[in-house]
This record gives structure tokens, sequence and C-alpha cells, in this order.
């Protein structure tokens, strides 16, 4: 019978050895792959909060796009509306000479007819002429009345959708201002209206000085809010995102009278001294760089 041979284990201090490499092998592992699995997650937030933010600084232009789109179709509609009405009254004029006419035809077929010189059937047809003038222009009437009143009540609100009785209208925009903005204004005013822009100040003027406003970054131009060339020049600087002010008149303080601001609104100036010297003291080093 051969020798059965024992089974060699290794030493204790060898076999300790071996479990704690695999145990750091393990660990280690187990390590990296938490690693890669919060970086790629801070990745992925990190990528997210970009793009929210990106959305974020998109936002707003879009909203004001819609704006002025919505604006634009709603000027569009009143506009067809009053050409709609005052069509409507050029026919009452023609629907009211219609029936004077027929009126005096109808008289006189009276008349002919109570001596025996035409038929009933032709005094009825001439009656029955003249009632359906006179319904069609009661007809007109209501229509022109219910034009009147859709005008009325969008005659409530401007071209930039804030009431008619406000003292002033407010638009910061979403645009980056500056008066290197004016020559393209200008230039839309003097291809829509063919004239110049008619600015009362640019810049810092006494004006503003006198009413302690810092002016520097904005343009005054002398059109009222509510007049045909001023709801047109809202209108595209609405469309432009750039911001204004549109005052409808004197306002203590802010306004010497109608006119739009072009720009941001122009802070309060407490120490005006100060603020002329500093402005004269920047003009002085520009001039000199």
């Amino acid at each position: 019978m051969g020798t059965i041979l024992p089974i060699r284990q290794k030493p204790w201090s060898e076999q300790s050895c071996s479990n704690g490499k695999m145990k750091f092998f393990i660990l280690f592992t187990a390590s990296a792959a938490l690693a890669l699995f919060c970086s790629g997650t801070n990745l992925g937030a990190e990528a997210k909060q970009k793009a929210s933010k990106a959305g974020d600084l998109a936002r707003p232009k879009v909203v004001a796009a819609k704006q002025a789109e919505l604006l634009a179709t709603r000027m569009m509609l009143i506009d067809r509306k009053r050409h709609l009405r005052d069509q409507l009254k050029n026919s009452m004029t023609l629907q009211e000479s219609r029936i004077r006419d027929q009126s005096a035809e109808y008289e006189e077929k009276k008349q002919l007819f109570e001596k025996n010189l035409i038929t009933k059937n032709e005094l009825e047809n001439s009656e029955r002429t003249l009632s359906n003038s006179r319904l069609e222009r009661e007809r007109m009437r209501e229509w022109i009345a219910e034009d009147d009143r859709a005008l009325s009540l969008a005659g409530e609100a401007d071209a930039s959708g804030f009431p008619r009785h406000t003292a002033l209208v407010r638009y910061d925009g979403t645009a980056n201002w500056s008066l290197s903005g004016v020559a393209k204004i200008s230039r839309f005013f003097r291809e829509r209206f063919g004239r110049a822009l008619p600015i009362s100040a640019m810049g810092q003027s006494e004006t503003h000085d006198r009413l302690g406003l810092d002016h520097r970054n904005a343009v005054d131009v002398a059109l009222p809010p509510d007049s045909a060339e001023g709801r047109s020049l809202i209108a595209y600087l609405r469309q432009a995102g750039i911001p204004f002010i549109a005052f409808r008149g004197k306002i203590r303080s802010m306004s010497t009278g109608a006119h739009i601001h072009i720009g941001l609104p122009s802070h309060r100036v407490t120490d005006m001294n100060h603020f002329t010297k500093r402005v004269e003291k920047q003009g002085s080093l520009e001039q000199r760089s």
C-alpha cells in the first residue's frame, strides 16, 4: 500500500496576508466604481443645471417675442374693426340717400294710384322696397353701435397693453441697451414716417441735472405715446426688446411733459453737485484717452 502524504496547509500568517490582499482589492474596486458613479452623476447634474440656466436666459426673449406678436395681431384686428366700422358709416350715408329717393317715389306712386294711373301691385312693390331699405338702415345702425362699443373697450388699453388712464407705461425689455442703438431706431423712424426721430435729449442734459436724474445712458423722444407715431415707435421698441418708459404728461420730479424715454429708468441722484463733477471728470478722462 502506498503511503498517504499529508496535505500541507499554508501557515496562518500567509492565509491572513492573502485574505487581506483580497479584501483590499475588493474595497479598492468598489471605491473606484462608486467614484465613477458619483462623477457621472455630478456631470449629469452640472449639464442639467447649465441647460436650465440657458433655458432661463432664453425664456424672457421668447416671452417678449410672443408678446410682441400678440400685440401686433391685436393692433391689426383693431385696425380692421375700425376700417369696417368706417365702411359701414359711409354705406349709411348712401342708404339714407336711397331711402329719401324711395320715399319720394312711394309718395308719387300713391298719388298715381289714387288717380288710377298705376295698379295696386305697383304701389305695394314700392312700399315693400321702402320698408326693406328702412330695415336695412336699422341693422346697419346696430352694427355700427356694436363696433363702437368694441373699439371703445379696446381703446381702454393702448399699444403697450396698459390702461390709458395710467400716467406712464414702463417696459424693461430684454435687449442689452446702449446709446449706440439710437441709430437703428432713428433709421426705422425715418423709413416709416419720412422724417428724423424727434430727439429732445441724448444722454445727460440740463433738465435732468435739474431733476436730479442720471440720464447718461438714455434718450428722450418728443412724441406723445398715444399719437400714431408714438404708438408705432412703442410697438417697434417692444418687438426689439428695447426698454422704455412712455410718459403721457408732466410728472413731478420725473417728467416735464409727454415723451418717450428710451433706455432703462434714470436713477435718482442725491448729491447732484458731486454727480456733475464726476461726470465731467469722466468725460475729460475719455477725451484724453
